[in-house]
């Protein structure tokens, strides 16, 4: 068998049948990391297809698959990354490579190198990350807050002893102890050994004057990062999906090395919604909706509803108006598909949105189609491509903005 497996998704690859079985022997770990929404393989006799994912992830038998976006783009890795949230799912997987991959598309190097870059201008912008942690100890000096409880106990042995408890700003936290895990785990997937060194040296500078932690509690992904700390945002943003695999929180075995594989369509939705935020905030008439649930069928004579919808974009106006609904569908088509098109204008119709905005991938320019049969809510759908793979964070914000703002004053235009 092949050190490693390379696939495109929805792209059909022909493997033996040793090789077939390992990837599918691969595929409930995946499933169990990402809770995936949509199907992400399908075998057809010899040939496997690969679908709804992303980057690479361990063989049982010791290979890596790997698996690049169905939209070519060259370093389509730095767009994924950009794209990350901190509530970002992701398939973490240890693997035994000799050594780290110097290409472009590469996730698990990637992520090693911009990780690097966002936790050292962190640590340079603020210096460590310091939280307040609930101290416990026990004093013949009067240091905290007395634990009444636990004083009575032992009052009568010993009266001078104080169960204390108080507050102190401390460097080693969760929050640190997670940034300095992985800063370890990453150096180990870097590609070349100044960046592994870097890394390992962020390791203890994250946490300084304390030894290297090898464990922390997973529900720490789950929290947010105090205000103050919003320089550490951007390494946050790798670090907490990472340490939401319980395998990652509890150290990486024997694994020199990580592979990391993620689900590419809610980094549509995320993209989506990155650009309506700089959309409104450029529109002091426009206001973005939470996402939520809207009823589209009742049943009949009674308020219980049959059937809802819910847009993965909603625009309103200052009056309260809808001004356009907008769905993301992460297909490779530049023609708008007929299922795509029927939620889209069933959204819209059910919010009576005078516009729905469908969504793709890829980099084709807007469409517009003029709607029939709706009377006039929707009265236009437009089709555009975001240009997912070749996203950056913030001038990407921007450019995408524009690109939704431009297909609003279409639709507005007859509504």
């Amino acid at each position: 068998m092949p050190e490693r497996l390379r696939f495109r998704e929805f792209e059909p690859v022909r493997l033996d049948r040793s090789e077939r079985n390992e990837l599918l022997a691969a595929m409930p770990v995946l499933n169990e990391q990402l809770a995936p929404r949509l199907r992400q393989h399908r075998v057809d006799g010899e040939s496997v297809t690969v679908s709804n994912l992303v980057g690479s992830f361990t063989l049982p038998g010791g290979g890596v698959a790997e698996v690049a976006p169905k939209i070519r783009a060259d370093d389509w890795t730095t767009a994924v990354i950009h794209l990350l949230s901190s509530g970002t799912r992701l398939a973490v997987t240890g693997s035994h490579r000799s050594r780290s991959s110097q290409r472009r598309d590469d996730l698990s190097a990637a992520l090693a190198l911009e990780y690097a870059r966002r936790l050292e201008s962190a640590l340079r912008r603020e210096g460590p990350l310091q939280v307040y942690e609930r101290k416990h100890e026990v004093t013949r000096r009067w240091s905290g807050r007395l634990d009444v409880t636990r004083w009575m106990r032992t009052v009568t042995l010993d009266p001078a002893r104080f169960p204390m408890g108080r507050d102190e700003l401390s460097v080693l936290n969760d929050f640190t102890r997670g940034l300095s895990i992985i800063a370890g785990l990453l150096s180990r997937s870097a590609a070349g050994g100044e960046l592994a060194s870097r890394l390992r040296r962020l390791q203890a500078d994250v946490i300084p004057g304390h030894p290297i932690p090898s464990i922390v509690s997973p529900s720490v992904a789950r929290r947010r990062l105090p205000a103050q700390w919003a320089a550490y945002g951007p390494a946050w943003d790798i670090a907490a999906p990472l340490l939401s695999n319980r395998s990652v929180a509890g150290g990486p075995g024997h694994a020199t090395g990580l592979e990391v594989a993620v689900e590419p369509w809610p980094l549509l939705e995320t993209l989506l919604e990155r650009a309506l935020r700089v959309l409104v905030n450029r529109n002091a008439d426009l206001i973005l909706e939470a996402k939520k649930t809207y009823p589209l069928l009742l049943e009949a004579g009674t308020a219980t509803v049959a059937q809802s919808v819910e847009p993965d974009g909603l625009l309103r106006r200052a009056d309260g108006s809808v001004a356009a609904t907008f769905e993301a569908k992460y297909s490779r088509a530049r023609k708008p598909k007929r299922e795509h098109v029927f939620q889209a204008l069933t959204t819209a119709a059910a919010l009576s949105s005078p516009l729905s905005v469908l969504v793709y991938p890829g980099a084709h320019p807007a469409t517009t189609f003029e709607v029939i049969g709706f009377h006039g809510r929707p009265v236009r759908l437009v089709v555009l491509g975001l240009d997912m793979y070749r996203y950056r964070r913030g001038q990407g914000d921007v450019d995408r903005a524009v690109m939704l703002e431009t297909a609003i004053a279409s639709g507005s235009s007859v509504a």
